[in-house]
């Protein structure tokens, strides 16, 4: 992360722990249980979903000529590929004959294969092979492709749309600017997992957007490392929640000019609707969550990305640990959660409230509301940009 940036957030949350604070919002938030369990705002959601943009990766996992990554995005396989050109791509993982994928995992290829009859595809998407061609005459080969997809690596990150139409070339405006020297597009790939949740989708995000949990959910994992001392930025519809880890109180006396280059601490990106971007230093991980088949089931990948290549058995041992401790923390205490929340609103708790301890949260909810129902939520909480650990 920018020396700066790194700077501002020691500064603000020094501030916090000498007085036990944390940014906080003006009032609580009560979201209605409809929000989790009814059938009518679980298919809003996914159609808001649907035409929303969706962060799914880093440009580095794509970038050198035929490189190629895999993607589950809302149900629907994507294959995103660096073309021979260096033109980036993004196409529905299906080959037109019968719909099988035609490219698995990650890796570099000449040409997407499909495994099933063997129809292969160039890297700009086109039909170039079929075996026993002359049995489809008439079935148009020659424009039956793959189909193509929105898809930007604007600030180093892959974003996608799942429809012709949708434009993901302004979805990152407004985190632009704190994303510009990130070197997001330098993240490479390492390994992702899944895990079915039942739970709402929402719940399931809220999970990774509040510390006020900390303490009593991650008594043995996380809560001897870091505090609830946090800061909230917003950024239009895009979030962050940073809270540092214990010993950066060791830098409360020593001039700024000699604090770590590095946030000692989690940043935790919200990357609007359902991504969450995670940054330790040293570190890198991405969570996706989309709903699953039932409003009270979702679906979470967990990648660990990788800030170079990962050449040597020491590197690949690391990267390991770093997965297998968040999966632990996330399918033990995290998910474990959710779904205990999700329990108790399908047997009838009429709504969930968010503390003014748990701002981030008020802005989620806000910002997934306004995009189902347009901005009519009145009143609406204020949740602004932090400066210098100071309300606006």
């Amino acid at each position: 992360m920018p020396r700066q940036e790194a700077t501002q957030l020691t500064r603000r949350v020094l501030a916090h722990m000498q007085t036990d604070t944390l940014d906080i919002e003006e009032d609580v938030w009560f979201e209605p249980r409809e929000s989790f369990v009814s059938k009518r705002r679980f298919e809003a959601d996914i159609e808001m979903l649907l035409r929303t943009p969706h962060v799914v990766g880093w440009a580095g996992e794509v970038a050198q000529p035929g490189e190629f990554t895999t993607k589950d995005v809302m149900g629907r396989p994507i294959v995103i590929i660096r073309a021979k050109d260096g033109v980036l791509r993004a196409f529905i993982n299906a080959c037109a004959h019968r719909g099988a994928q035609v490219a698995t995992g990650c890796g570099k290829a000449r040409v997407l294969a499909c495994g099933y009859h063997g129809w292969t595809y160039g890297l700009d998407g086109r039909l170039t092979g079929a075996p026993a061609r002359r049995m489809f005459d008439g079935a148009g080969l020659d424009s039956r492709g793959l189909t193509e997809l929105p898809i930007s690596e604007r600030c180093g990150l892959l974003t996608v749309g799942l429809s012709a139409d949708v434009d993901v070339e302004t979805h990152l405006d407004d985190a632009e600017i704190p994303f510009s020297e990130y070197n997001f597009g330098t993240r490479r790939h390492y390994e992702t997992r899944r895990y079915d949740v039942a739970a709402n989708w929402k719940l399931n995000i809220d999970i990774n957007f509040e510390g006020y949990h900390i303490k009593y959910a991650h008594p043995d994992t996380l809560f001897p490392l870091i505090t609830n001392n946090s800061v909230i930025d917003t950024f239009g519809r895009h979030g962050r929640f940073a809270f540092p880890f214990r010993n950066i109180t060791d830098f409360a006396d020593v001039p700024e000019s000699n604090w770590p280059a590095d946030f000692l601490g989690v940043l935790a990106w919200h990357l609007f609707p359902s991504t969450v971007l995670v940054e330790v230093p040293g570190s890198v991980q991405m969570i996706r969550v989309y709903p699953g088949a039932f409003p009270n089931t979702s679906v979470t990948y967990l990648t660990q990305g990788a800030l170079a290549p990962v050449v040597n058995d020491t590197e690949r041992q690391w990267h390991t640990g770093l997965i297998d401790s968040t999966s632990r923390v996330l399918a033990d205490e995290d998910i474990p959660q959710a779904e205990s929340c999700q329990r108790g609103l399908d047997a009838g708790l009429d709504h969930v409230v968010f503390g003014r301890n748990e701002p981030l949260l008020h802005h989620l909810s806000a910002s997934w509301r306004d995009a189902v129902d347009g901005p009519t939520i009145a009143p609406r909480p204020a949740v602004t940009i932090q400066k210098n650990g100071t309300r606006q």
